[in-house]
Order: structure tokens, then sequence, then C-alpha cells
């Protein structure tokens, strides 16, 4: 899989090098071309359409990359640092996966994630100064 998330975005960036459309793309732009990939994927999932889900799937990462490429080139930030700040997200919010800590069903790891979510927010959480 890591081999074919980088050429993806190795494509990506030849592309925003090369077509005079991608080069002048803008975030705000693109974020609206991600909510429609977005709403397409809704109705592929909505409608039990394993064909266009991975698709849409697909387009939905093309363009969140391409945003990221687009914040890069600005200064905004990486898509090394997005990635590393989701994953350190996805074990702090989840205690009982990466952690000591048990829940017995959904509702209990919902309601856990939430009330780390809400600690974090409020500048409770241990590591919410790593946000």
């Amino acid at each position: 899989m890591e081999k074919a998330v980088k050429l993806f975005v190795e494509s990506l960036l030849l592309k925003r090098k090369k077509c005079p459309w991608a080069k002048k793309r803008e975030i705000s732009e693109q974020m609206l071309e991600l909510e429609g990939e977005v709403q397409e994927l809704k109705e592929a999932v909505e409608g039990n359409d394993v064909k266009n889900m991975r698709e849409e799937f697909g387009d939905v990462l093309w363009d969140a990359l391409f945003i990221g490429i687009i914040a890069e080139e600005k200064g905004l930030f990486t898509i090394r640092e997005a990635i590393e700040e989701a994953h350190a997200k996805l074990k702090r919010r989840s205690p009982w996966v990466f952690g000591n800590e048990t829940v017995s069903n959904s509702a209990e790891a919902i309601k856990r994630w939430n009330e780390i979510k809400e600690e974090e927010k409020s500048g409770k959480g241990m590591n919410s100064q790593n946000m």
C-alpha cells in the first residue's frame, strides 16, 4: 500500500507541475471538488454500489491529497504532518485499542472517544497541546 500511495502522490505532484489547470488550483476551489466527490461517495455507499464506491473513494483521496499538495506549496503544513497528527489523534482517542482501557461495546467506544475529544478541546486532556 505504501508504494501505491507514494506513486499516487508523485503523480499528483507531476499533474500540479505540468497541467495548466492544476497549476492554478487553490485550496478553496479544490475543496468544492472534494465536497462533490464526498457526496458521490455517500450516494454509492447508500446505494450499496461497491464498484462506484471504490471509484469515488479514490476520487476523495485524490482531492484530499491535492489539497495537501497545495497546502505544502504554500507552507501551511505537509501531508506527512497531517497524517502523523491524524495517527496521533487516533491513538489518543482509542485507548482501548492502543492502551490499557477496555470497552465492551461500540456505544462505550463512541462515548469514550467523545469524552476524550471534549477533554482535548477544553484543554483538560493530557495531550491536548499536541493537537
